[in-house]
């Protein structure tokens, strides 16, 4: 793995599949923490599951010789470090579960997780579990097209990681997978809300000749959102199965993915003209 910070970068923005490092069925971050030793930036991939209140919880398991990682021991002397996913980076404040809620998310993590289920078994006491609880984001994507994308492909691979989450071996739902779809929902649903609210009208502004494509992606918003209670419907029931919550989930998939490709091609092509003009920059 790479350990300076500019490459640890450019290995997290690989394009999809061409990472030699970052699982794709996995979730990841590039974590960020001030050397203890020289305060110089430390970057390094990590993985990390959702907790109940949806923050970013990641599992401090041993490293190599070392029985911390040296990011935890970074985190210790400072605990404002920096968070970057596939859209936004973001600055966080990290704190130290305590021994029972850190039990707790181990086991929800662990039912999921045959890694981290053995690699807990093969250490001589419970891991560190930190919650990154953000502060403050920004977007990555450099200009409003970019980061439209950005922000489409996250929840495009999210959905391929709860449908490969699904299908492992095992009939119950589980806890960690009823938290995981039930985030998905609400970041869907806060995204078209968002558009509905800000994005469309601007579009609709400034551009009247997409008015039929502003009213098919308000009336997909519309289909999809009915979408997103159905499934949390059925991940709410107590005794449902994984094979229920895969065909809610492959149904969503399906509406979801067309919706995007929809969206970007009719309106990637504008976006980044109505940035322009609504910053006063001619030069676009």
């Amino acid at each position: 793995m790479p350990s300076d910070h500019a490459s640890q970068i450019k290995e997290f923005h690989a394009p999809q599949g061409q990472s030699s490092k970052i699982p794709e069925d996995r979730r990841h971050i590039l974590l960020t923490t001030a050397n203890r030793e020289t305060g110089a930036p430390r970057t390094t991939w990590v993985e990390f599951f959702l907790g109940e209140d949806r923050r970013i919880l990641v599992v401090a398991l041993p490293d190599g010789s070392r029985t911390k990682p040296d990011w935890h021991d970074d985190l210790l002397a400072e605990p404002q470090v920096t968070l970057e996913n596939d859209a936004f980076t973001i600055e966080a404040h990290a704190v130290l579960l305590e021994e029972g809620e850190r039990d707790a998310a181990l086991d929800r993590a662990a039912e999921l997780d045959p890694v981290l289920r053995r690699e807990r078994s093969l250490a001589p006491e419970p891991p560190p579990v930190v919650a990154l609880n953000p502060l403050r984001g920004r977007p990555v994507g450099a200009t409003w097209s970019s980061g439209l994308k950005l922000i489409h492909d996250a929840f495009r691979r999210e959905l391929a990681v709860i449908r490969s989450e699904l299908a492992r071996p095992g009939s119950r739902l589980g806890a960690q997978l009823r938290i995981n779809c039930l985030a998905l929902c609400g970041g869907l649903g806060h995204h078209h809300r968002s558009e509905d609210d800000q994005l469309l009208p601007v579009v609709a502004q400034h551009h009247p000749e997409l008015a039929d494509t502003v009213r098919r992606l308000r009336e997909e918003h519309a289909a999809m959102d009915a979408l997103l209670q159905q499934l949390q419907q059925v991940v709410g029931s107590a005794d449902v199965d994984r094979a229920s919550v895969r065909t809610e989930v492959d149904r969503l998939t399906a509406a979801v993915e067309a919706h995007l490709d929809y969206e970007e091609a009719q309106l990637l092509p504008i976006l980044d003209r109505l940035s322009a003009e609504q910053t006063g920059d001619d030069s676009a």
